[in-house]
């Protein structure tokens, strides 16, 4: 439990929680949901720093407020110290000192800050070469922006700083979805190196904030099951998946994307990498394309999954459910036996043992039985907290299948 050490100034709002709010607070969790408060006492507007207490009027810690949000308070600290900009600044130099301790350097491309992972809630940052790309989600966040944008230029010296908040969960929070540059070039295309590997990729039209970087340690496992093999890459983005494959010495790489800019960017990304040879780009819905091929009868001897989140909320999981099994279960189809099927699921609300459930049926529909030889998550610039479960979002698993 935490020993928590505030000191209510007079100028601070209080907001008094349930004790059952309180004990999941102390145990490291760092939301509060609107109806865990039993009253709010003193003058505050929306996204101000207010003080939370228990229900016998004991200080827990401090958060910024937004009563439009379901998520009425996050929680910044839970410490007697001045939320100000220096205290902004100690985060993000402490999020990056700990990246530079598991061996990034100050050039390479990898997460900055991730949210309530990083104790920053409402916060990300990402780093491409000498680019910025940051997403603001939370009003309390929105209203540090100007600071925590001074912050990055000081710290990093960037060339361009990109804000890519075009979310729609940013109206939860009376926000509108925003994106544009905030800072320097206005070039959003940018070449990062990963692993002796080169990727174009586009910081303002790109998925997410440009890049799939919650995968990048992911990537270099999969040597084992590649090497000298025939390779399906679906929802391949960028190709990083297939551009990987090829360096760890796959035979044959077809490359499936269905969005035309983004097949574009692969198709360079490809040349860059000097991979014609080795990868073949398809165009098309995976769904139908996978359906396609399996009924021509076209075997591969790896597949790679790596779908985008399929449920956007609880209410959404059994869409999601069925969306994770068929495109799994096609995908065992296409597999040859004694091949890896190589899988991910980047939904929060999809837990890791519901993932493995959900793979498990899918198997039991292929006729297979399924041998796990890898069970990883997001890449350590990602780091998961381990009193917030909603910062465990990456699921990836890499099996066998056995007929």
């Amino acid at each position: 439990m935490i020993k928590c050490r505030i000191v209510i100034g007079e100028d601070l709002a209080i907001i008094k929680v349930t004790k059952k709010c309180a004990e999941r607070l102390l145990a490291g969790h760092l939301w509060i949901f609107n109806n865990e408060i039993k009253a709010i006492d003193g003058p505050y507007s929306n996204g101000d720093i207010i003080a939370v207490v228990d229900n016998r009027g004991k200080s827990i810690a401090k958060g910024y407020i937004n009563d439009n949000s379901k998520i009425i308070l996050r929680v910044l600290s839970f410490k007697d110290e001045p939320i100000d900009k220096s205290f902004f600044r100690k985060r993000i130099e402490d999020a990056l000192q700990y990246r530079l301790s598991l061996g990034w350097q100050t050039d390479d491309s990898f997460r900055v800050v991730f949210g309530e992972g990083d104790l920053l809630p409402g916060l990300m940052v990402d780093k491409y070469a000498d680019a910025l790309s940051i997403q603001i989600l939370t009003l309390g966040m929105e209203r540090w922006k100007e600071d925590i944008v001074d912050i990055l230029k000081d710290i990093f010296r960037p060339r361009t700083i990109v804000e890519r908040s075009d979310v729609e969960t940013r109206k939860k929070e009376g926000l509108q979805p925003r994106k544009g540059f905030l800072y320097g070039d206005e070039n959003s295309k940018v070449v990062i190196a990963l692993d002796g590997l080169k990727f174009e990729i586009d910081l303002l039209e790109g998925h997410k904030t440009g890049f799939y970087l919650d995968q990048q340690e992911n990537r270099k496992i999969i040597a084992p099951y590649v090497k000298d093999k025939k390779i399906l890459d679906c929802f391949a983005y960028t190709g990083a998946f297939a551009m990987y494959s090829a360096k760890y010495g796959a035979k044959e790489v077809v490359a499936l994307e269905d969005s035309g800019k983004i097949f574009e960017m692969l198709n360079r990304n490809i040349q860059l990498n000097g991979f014609e040879n080795i990868i073949k780009p398809e165009k098309g819905d995976v769904f139908d394309w996978l359906r396609e091929t399996y009924k021509r009868g076209e075997r591969f001897d790896c597949v790679m999954l790596d779908p985008p989140s399929f449920v956007k909320g609880k209410e959404a999981m059994a869409g999601a459910w069925r969306g994770y099994k068929d495109i799994n279960l096609l995908g065992l189809k296409l597999l040859n036996d004694n091949g890896c099927l190589i899988t991910s699921s980047c939904s929060q609300n999809i837990s890791p043992s519901l993932f493995l459930n959900i793979l498990n049926d899918a198997a039991r529909d292929a006729n297979c039985l399924l041998q796990v030889v890898e069970n990883r998550f997001q890449s350590r610039d990602h780091p998961i907290l381990l009193s917030m479960p909603e910062t465990y979002y990456l699921k990836f698993v890499a099996a066998k299948k056995i007929a």
